[in-house]
């Protein structure tokens, strides 16, 4: 048995790190794994270069690295070289780094044991920005100094939300999980292509679905912190393919969950946190709303019915519980009472996959009323560019029971109306034994 197959039975934590340029961090970071408590005999390192040939500036390292380095090539694409150093991987414990992510001495031992007590976890380190702590501390870095953390956790806005949407935290920058695991889902999807960003939280979905939202299996731990080596990016190629990446994301799952990171701009301005709680909120929203009977289409049938028939060629779009009741034929639905299917997503309408004018009418009732400020105007307008006219239902029910159930309703219908013009034009008309139907649509 030669050393290299010796050395590899004695290895319990696979380190992969897809690399695409950047040597100069890469460097620093495999440095920085020469130095860890877990012995150097007990983890292997991974490089996967996608798209570009190893370094030569690395030849001394190769040759002197305690640990068991192995290097690969992979088409170019971040999820082509992760999968590639996923199936090379010996270990059944895998801890995924960037190329940028310098690591502190205990970083493997730590995730090693926590792999120990839950061998399928998935847990999730912190990161912090090198770059903040000035040129001094990237000086004492790149001459083999450690680097001094003095930034107290609580400044991560992922601290405080992780435990109820953990997937949404899901970078595979200190991110460590099951080989099976990651098999059983696919891995990550190569349909990202060399995109940045997005395929980390896709196979973080993935995950979260395969454990049943299980949040459980899930560990969020911000004082296993890596630091990020600063580099040269183009901020805006890079806000292009997040958002492009997202918009994937999005069309892939059609779910309420990732239709709010995967629709606004909050997700760059580092707002997960708001955005976790918001689905939450809303998840508990839709609980109370099918027990009570809230929400439903069915005291609006007859206002909705002779609407619905204008127009035979386009279908219609409505939201609200008991959609049964309607006419299948020419309507999807977001019912949340019922199970979700090709016909009945599971979306709340504010970043939806439907190309414009793909509706006749879209119908809400009563949900849009529950939707909070920034939702609500991104629903508005979404539903009228895939729609050519939106129309909202407001029962006096939820106004006389939603506060009780712990719900918080609209309630002024003549402030909602002045919120969206000039913009909108909003009419409305009662409905016997339902309420006030508003009519909205673009101002001429």
């Amino acid at each position: 048995m030669d050393d290299t197959a010796h050395r590899q039975e004695e290895i319990a934590l696979s380190v992969v790190i897809p690399s695409y340029f950047n040597t100069q961090c890469l460097e620093l970071v495999l440095q920085s794994l020469a130095h860890q408590t877990m012995p150097a005999d007990k983890f292997e390192v991974i490089v996967v270069y996608n798209g570009c040939e190893p370094p030569a500036r690395l030849a001394e390292l190769r040759a002197s690295t305690p640990y068991l380095l192995r290097e690969l090539t992979s088409p170019k694409g971040w999820s082509r070289a992760r999968n590639t150093g996923i199936l090379a991987a010996t270990a059944e414990r895998l801890l995924l780094l960037d190329n940028d992510s310098l690591c502190p001495p205990d970083l493997l031992e730590r995730h090693w044991h926590l792999a120990e007590k839950d061998p399928r976890s998935v847990v999730m380190g912190g990161r912090g920005e090198l770059g903040v702590q000035g040129w001094a501390a990237l000086h004492a870095v790149m001459n083999g100094k450690g680097v001094l953390d003095t930034f107290p956790v609580e400044h991560d806005v992922r601290a405080r939300s992780a435990p109820s949407e953990p997937w949404m935290y899901g970078f595979t920058n200190n991110y460590g999980l099951s080989r099976s695991d990651a098999l059983a889902v696919g891995m990550f999807d190569v349909d990202y292509d060399a995109r940045w960003g997005g395929e980390d939280l896709d196979i973080s979905y993935k995950l979260y679905r395969h454990f049943d939202r299980d949040r459980s299996r899930f560990h969020y731990e911000p004082t296993l912190r890596v630091w990020h080596v600063p580099h040269y990016r183009n901020l805006r190629k890079s806000f292009g393919d997040h958002f492009a990446s997202l918009a994937l994301l999005r069309d892939k799952f059609r779910h309420y969950e990732v239709e709010l990171i995967a629709g606004l701009p909050e997700v760059l301005a580092g707002s997960l946190a708001d955005i976790a709680e918001r689905v939450t909120d809303y998840r508990r929203v839709m609980a109370v709303c099918g027990d009570a009977g809230l929400c439903s289409v069915g005291p609006w049938r007859a206002a909705v019915d002779p609407l619905r028939e204008r127009d035979p060629q386009r279908p219609d779009l409505v939201i609200g519980y008991d959609t049964d009741q309607l006419d299948r034929r020419r309507l999807v639905t977001f019912d949340y009472g019922r199970d979700a299917d090709a016909d009945n997503l599971h979306l709340l309408g504010v970043d939806v996959p439907f190309a414009e004018g793909t509706f006749r009418s879209a119908f809400s009732f009563d949900f849009w009323r529950l939707l909070r400020m920034p939702d609500l105007l991104a629903f508005v307008t979404t539903a009228l560019i895939v729609a050519d006219e939106l129309y909202l239902g407001a029962s006096e029910d939820m106004v006389a029971r939603g506060p009780a159930l712990g719900l918080d309703p609209l309630v002024d219908l003549r402030y909602f109306a002045e919120l969206v013009e000039p913009v909108y034009q909003v009419t409305s008309q009662q409905v016997t034994g339902a309420g006030t139907l508003l009519r909205v649509v673009p101002a001429n």
